[in-house]
């Protein structure tokens, strides 16, 4: 699996449905992870920029789409997208495979 932040910035409207009703929103997003064979780590929200921050292991890019069109077609969302991370020991991995690469740059 791979590991994903996925970070929503939520319109005015989802501000005030908010304020109407203050909940936690994690244990009503961790379902929609773990039916498609995903697993929601944290669940965290920015005050200053009416944006969520998910991290969550998603098995393949197929379920990332899935997951992202699902939530973007029905939560009053401004903006959403996806990227992948790595701890810093995974992207030492990254560098080493990254340092190896025979390429040769343009007037070279």
């Amino acid at each position: 699996m791979a590991r994903y932040m996925i970070q929503a910035t939520t319109t005015s409207q989802a501000a005030a449905a908010v304020l109407q009703k203050p909940e936690d929103r994690t244990e009503a997003v961790r379902p929609v992870f773990e039916a498609f064979g995903a697993s929601l780590e944290h669940y965290y929200v920015s005050l200053s920029e009416n944006t969520i921050f998910v991290i969550a292991d998603i098995p393949d890019e197929a379920t990332l789409g899935a997951v992202t069109v699902g939530f973007f077609a029905r939560a009053p969302w401004e903006s959403f997208r996806a990227m992948p991370i790595l701890t810093a020991a995974e992207s030492v991995e990254v560098f080493k495979r990254a340092a190896s690469m025979a390429y040769r740059p343009p007037g070279k």
